[in-house]
């Protein structure tokens, strides 16, 4: 999917949860791993790292420049940062004693600051190719964490459809993919409609997607759920927006379950990573959020095998 159709996404789940669309622009973020050319649908897909990318963006996007868009004075404001940065990797990978995992964070900080630095124009010009889908509202850029964390985690979810990431690393190398979705599509016909902007087939798809009420109801059917505590909590919460926490839960553990053979630590490990970064230490209940997602994953699967199924268009 192209970062327009991720941008529309995002902006839906975040209406689903009561969060500002002006969230939405995390949702593109993630193209920031296209340099180096090994690192592109990889790195910013990693959950490990994900925290510390939300919080290089956050903090750039506070900066006036940002938000008056001046991104050569951005720049500028940045490079002492950056110098700071630069002197922290050489301090510790000159230290023997340094442990590896802090020369990483450095490094991840580092590039993180670079790459969304020199990016940031490209991503605002994204944000502006959704305002007539969206509204000017997107253009209200949030530094909301948790806005933040939805919509870039978003990114990882629905890329499970057209370039697995490998989301559990370093605790599992296993990929996440749609395979459902893969054996009922043409895969290259899929693709393609993406790789050129403004391709009619791309902006049908997205309207049967995001134009589906079904799809985006708060209202989710419970009444198959065996276990009379969780169809009861269920009812509890239905037609109240979706509680974001759960939701990243939610989207975390149906990654782990596109990842065939994956062990369950290695999802639970990304699972408490990212609800601690969130500042969640409770129980998170997140059956309601789970059906939700799998709803909408049926109604992609629907949207995509009706106009690009292997059999020929509907």
């Amino acid at each position: 999917m192209d970062l327009t159709t991720h941008l529309l996404l995002a902006d839906h789940l975040l209406e689903a949860c009561g969060l500002p669309g002006g969230g939405a622009v995390y949702a593109v973020l993630p193209e920031m791993d296209v340099k180096p050319a090994h690192y592109h649908r990889q790195f910013a897909n990693i959950l490990l790292y994900q925290p510390t990318i939300i919080d290089a963006a956050i903090e750039i996007l506070r900066r006036p420049e940002a938000a008056t868009r001046d991104f050569a004075a951005l720049r500028a404001a940045l490079a002492p940062a950056l110098a700071d940065l630069t002197a922290e990797v050489a301090r510790l990978r000159a230290d023997r004693t340094a442990e590896k995992a802090a020369v990483r964070e450095a490094l991840n900080r580092h590039y993180c600051v670079t790459r969304l630095t020199e990016e940031l124009e490209r991503f605002f010009t994204e944000l502006d190719r959704a305002v007539p889908s969206l509204g000017p509202g997107i253009l209200e850029v949030s530094t909301d964490r948790m806005a933040a964390a939805v919509a870039f985690l978003s990114h990882t979810y629905f890329l499970t459809y057209t370039y697995p990431p490998m989301p559990f690393l370093p605790f599992s190398p296993m990929a996440a993919q749609q395979i459902a979705f893969v054996e009922a599509v043409d895969y290259f016909e899929f693709t393609g409609i993406f790789a050129r902007p403004g391709h009619p087939e791309a902006e049908a798809f997205r309207r049967t997607i995001l134009e589906a009420p079904d799809l985006w109801d708060l209202a989710v059917p419970v009444a198959d759920e065996p276990d009379p505590v969780i169809r009861r909590r269920m009812l509890e919460q239905n037609r109240k927006p979706l509680q974001p926490v759960a939701l990243v839960k939610a989207m975390i553990e149906r990654l782990g379950a596109l990842c065939p053979g994956i062990e369950h630590a290695a999802v639970e490990k990304g699972v408490q990573l990212y609800l601690r970064y969130l500042g969640c230490v409770q129980v998170v209940h997140a059956d309601r959020e789970h059906r939700f997602l799998r709803r909408l994953e049926g109604g992609i699967l629907r949207a995509a095998a009706g106009r690009f199924g292997r059999g020929g268009r509907a």
